[in-house]
């Protein structure tokens, strides 16, 4: 297994693990190779990406006492602990404000839109989330290898990133009936935002319905053109 001091050579920018850093980085859009933390027996690495930005995970590196790798693990940045925070309060705030300012069946009827929303929302980064975490997590794998193989160049491992040879299923059933759901409804709001809202004058209601009708299909689209480029 790679030793801590040659891990240690990946890390460009030493800094600390807080929440001013990952709001910097998330901010500025941060892609150096790598930014981390150096501890005793632990190293904490990261870097922001594309979609990720402030999203991206830190991987929590440990060793044993012969300061050999002994597990990798991922976990939230500050940033994105106190995004989640942030969101949630401010959701609690708005749907109470509706119960405070209209009749209880409109505030209800505006609360089921807003979650089902949040909940399209929450699908779309999640997925974007987990397929970029994906990647960053096989490129940093695939940095200690190289560093295992410099050290050891009879050294015989796995073949190089496993999980690159692993088809990526993205027309399973769950994912097939998600799409045959979420679509249609997306196109049905894509078509009352451009017949309905912009024809009556309400045009940040349109462009508002509008770019949440394209936001699931394009990331979608574009996170399945690029698995397939990948593969």
């Amino acid at each position: 297994m790679a030793e801590k001091k040659d891990i240690e050579k990946l890390i460009v920018q030493n800094k600390k693990s807080n929440l001013k850093n990952h709001w910097n980085d998330s901010f500025f859009y941060n892609t150096t190779k790598y930014s981390g933390e150096i501890k005793q027996n632990e190293l904490l690495i990261w870097r922001s990406s594309h979609f990720l930005r402030g999203v991206y995970p830190i991987f929590h590196l440990t060793f044993d006492q012969n300061d050999k790798l002994k597990g990798i693990k991922t976990e939230k940045n500050p940033y994105h602990k106190l995004l989640s925070k942030i969101t949630i309060g401010v959701l609690i705030v708005f749907i109470s404000s509706l119960f405070l300012l209209f009749d209880f069946k409109p505030a209800i009827i505006g609360t089921i839109v807003i979650l089902f929303i949040l909940a399209l929302l929450i699908l779309v980064l999640g997925k974007s989330r987990k397929y970029e975490t994906k990647l960053l997590t096989v490129e940093l794998k695939e940095a200690i290898e190289n560093i295992e193989h410099l050290n050891n160049p009879d050294f015989v491992n796995k073949p190089k990133s496993e999980s690159k040879k692993e088809k990526v299923k993205e027309w399973t059933f769950t994912k097939v009936l998600t799409r045959f759901l979420i679509y249609p409804f997306c196109l049905f709001i894509l078509w009352v935002s451009i017949t309905g809202f912009l024809p009556q004058g309400k045009i940040l209601y349109g462009i508002f319905g509008i770019v949440i009708a394209s936001a699931y299909p394009i990331a979608d689209i574009l996170l399945i053109l690029g698995k397939n480029k990948n593969s």
